[in-house]
């Protein structure tokens, strides 16, 4: 059951994520490293507004799924607290892995196609900064740590309750 559920969480998460990308690459400056962001003026409160709204549905995707999985797990499967977290943190962690390795290193640091390119930093060497990117990565995989233990304490209580 865990394969197919990364597979697809993998799929949804970069769909959304990249449809973001595709209506503004602005509305994600905020994952760009910070030397190619040194001469990009700062987003406007309706570019600010505007993030929210259309990341609203990744957002979802990335807490929501996760939820809902380990939800199915403890009804379905019958799993405890350890094997929920167990196979949230592998769910939410293959995501960030596939985020590190596969938009971050190859999409946006490798290809750099002009989708991801902020407007005036065309070129910028920032573009290839890995470093950075796999920064990211271990500071996602603390959310991922502490996201899983959440939702699988969450979820146990819930079960505690019903």
């Amino acid at each position: 059951m865990l394969l197919p559920a990364l597979a697809l969480y993998n799929l949804v998460c970069t769909v959304t994520l990249l449809l973001l990308v595709y209506n503004h690459p602005r509305f994600m400056m905020q994952d760009y490293p910070p030397e190619i962001l040194e001469g990009v003026p700062p987003k406007t409160d309706l570019e600010k507004r505007a993030s929210l709204i259309f990341g609203l549905p990744f957002l979802l995707a990335i807490l929501i799924y996760p939820l809902i999985f380990g939800f199915i797990n403890k009804f379905t499967l019958e799993a405890d607290f350890l094997r929920n977290w167990l196979d949230i943190f592998l769910l939410m962690g293959s995501f960030n892995l596939f985020d590190l390795l596969v938009l971050d290193w190859l999409v946006f640091c490798t290809l750099t196609p002009p989708l991801f390119v902020l407007p005036g930093t065309e070129g910028h060497p920032g573009y290839k900064n890995y470093r950075f990117h796999f920064i990211a990565f271990l500071k996602g995989m603390l959310y991922v740590t502490a996201g899983s233990v959440l939702f699988a304490g969450f979820i146990e209580g819930i079960a505690l309750i019903l």
